[in-house]
Parts: structure tokens; C-alpha cells; sequence
């Protein structure tokens, strides 16, 4: 047995008076009370009760033990109890990463139902585009795009879809569209963070890669998707990053046919800690906000492109 349970047993005997109501309280045998005790003793090295056949008498040494040991498990209760509360009450401060474009386009409209559901949480809201080590960053939760292969956390995947290549429909009027990869070749391309190799499905069912050039590169999702709506070229980004502009129709898919699978957006918490209900509650309304866009459903353009056979 540890010493923090043989002060306890110690304590336990102290406000029962004797080792038999002591052993009943603890569900335990009086003979393995008494066992405790003397062992705790040996270690110590005094005498910490003066026994007799009817009752037991601290000794000098065994009432200070009692008073401090009685105060520390005490105090050890209240703040077990204490942290009981913190973790099971939808309260306190929560700590999040997101990247710039999730964050702005995503989690920031929701938050009004989230602090009316969770008026307690306070939230502090990190905006970082690069791969966060949430522990060594004092994060609770994180958003991550792309594969995981960080142990160390625990992965539930938001969304995933394709790589959309699209442009507005001034850039479209003015410069045409093409209709296969190889045709951006002759098109101003905006890349940034994804690179100018763009990664297509060919004609065989593998993959081609096609090294486009442009005037400009930004490498912020958010600048990107904005350049593409103002006209400035065309943008090869993730569906997730695109998709509420397609929806609108301030971009319009191009080369539907060859598109090649995106990456994953997906919400991250650290391994092997147990989640307070606070950093639950986040963690759930990520998934909910994005639940309805979960998974891709491919506009149909007016003029299908098709992989020629």
C-alpha cells in the first residue's frame, strides 16, 4: 500500500476511535488495519498511538501527524471536487487554432449559436495557416488541413473533397476557359500555398501534373480565394476553401473531369487527456457547423468538360 492510502487508513482510525470501526468504514478487516498502522510506524520510526485493551491514545508525535495529514486530505478532497466541477461544467476558457480561411468563413458566422448554447466558455480564438503542436502550444482544440500523422492527437475528419479549379466569370469572359489541364498553359494562374505543380486526373485514370505560371502569388487562402472572385486569374485550391464562392457563382469550376482528391479538414484534440466538457462542447460544434457540407456534391457546369477517351 502507498503512504498517501496508509495516512488515510491513519486518519480513518484517528476519527473512529478504534481499529474495528475504522476497517468497517474503509471495507477492510481490522486485522489489516493494524497491519497498516504498524507498518506506517516502522517507517516513521515512533510510536504513533499508545493502545490499551479498550481504547486507543495518540501520542505526542501521532496528534501532530493526525491534525496535519487530517488537513492535507482535506484539502486534497475540495480540490478533486473542485476540479470535478471544472471539467464535467460547460464553463471556463478554451483555447483554438483554426486556419485563416476555416476561421473566418466558417467558425466566426457560427459563433452567435455557439456562446448562446455556451454562455460560460470564453474562447480564444487562434488564426494560423501552418501545422500547430497543440500541446507545446497550449492549445485545447485545433482545425488541420491535410493528413495527420501526428500521434498525438486525436483526429475527427470535418470534410473532404476535391481540388477545384475555378476562376470568376469575368476572368472566364475575358480570357476563355479550358478545357483540358494542358490549356492553363496559356492562362494567368494564381497559386500560392499549393505551389504552381497542379495535380490532375488523366485521360488513363492516374495522375498529371501540369507547372502553370501567373503574375501573382499569395499564399494565404483567404487572399487567394478573394484574388480569383476580383478577376485576377484562375486558382487550383481545396473544395472546402472555394466552395461557398461556388455556391454563389462568384467562381465557376473549370476542368470538372479531371479533378484529383483534396485534402481533409479535420478537428483535433491531444491524445490521451480526458476532454472537459467545455473543450467537448467546442470539439462537437465544429463537427456540427460543418456537418452539412461534410461531403462534396459536384455542381454541374453548362457545358460539361469530359476526359477525352
Amino acid at each position: 500500500m502507498n503512504k498517501f492510502a496508509a495516512f488515510q487508513t491513519f486518519v480513518t482510525v484517528c476519527e473512529q476511535g478504534n481499529f474495528t470501526a475504522a476497517a468497517q468504514k474503509l471495507g477492510t478487516s481490522a486485522s489489516t488495519v493494524t497491519k497498516i498502522i504498524g507498518r506506517l510506524e516502522d517507517d516513521l520510526g515512533t510510536r504513533l498511538f499508545n493502545r490499551t485493551t479498550r481504547r486507543l491514545v495518540l501520542t505526542d508525535q501521532g496528534q501532530e501527524l493526525f491534525e496535519r495529514a487530517q488537513r492535507i486530505l482535506s484539502d486534497l478532497s475540495e480540490a478533486e471536487s473542485l476540479l470535478r466541477q471544472a471539467t464535467s461544467s460547460t464553463q471556463g476558457t478554451v483555447r483554438v487554432v483554426v486556419p485563416n480561411l476555416f476561421g473566418r468563413l466558417t467558425l466566426v458566422p457560427a459563433l452567435p449559436e455557439f456562446f448562446e448554447r455556451y454562455p460560460q466558455v470564453k474562447l480564444q480564438v487562434h488564426f494560423s495557416d501552418r501545422p500547430v503542436d497543440l500541446i507545446e502550444s497550449g492549445f485545447d482544440v485545433g482545425v488541420h488541413t491535410g493528413e495527420l500523422a501526428d500521434s498525438a492527437s486525436i483526429r475527427r475528419q470535418l470534410t473532404r473533397g476535391p481540388m477545384i479549379t475555378a476562376a470568376s466569370p469575368t476572368y472566364l469572359d475575358r480570357s476563355g476557359t479550358p478545357d483540358t489541364p494542358e490549356d492553363l498553359l496559356d492562362h494567368n494562374c494564381i497559386y500560392g500555398r499549393f505551389g504552381n505543380d497542379w495535380t490532375f486526373r488523366s485521360a488513363q485514370g492516374g495522375r498529371q501534373r501540369v507547372r502553370v505560371s501567373g503574375n501573382l502569388a499569395v499564399y494565404n487562402g483567404d487572399a487567394l480565394r478573394e484574388a480569383a472572385v476580383k478577376g485576377l486569374g484562375i486558382v487550383h485550391s481545396s473544395w472546402w476553401a472555394l466552395h461557398r464562392d461556388l455556391e454563389q457563382g462568384t467562381l465557376l469550376p473549370i476542368l470538372q473531369g479531371y479533378e484529383v482528391d483534396g485534402p481533409p479538414v479535420s478537428a483535433i484534440y491531444p491524445a490521451g487527456r480526458h476532454l472537459p466538457a467545455r473543450v467537448r462542447a467546442v470539439f462537437d460544434y465544429l463537427v456540427e457547423i460543418t456537418a452539412a457540407k461534410r461531403h462534396y456534391q459536384k455542381s454541374e457546369p453548362s457545358t460539361p468538360d469530359k476526359v477525352p477517351s
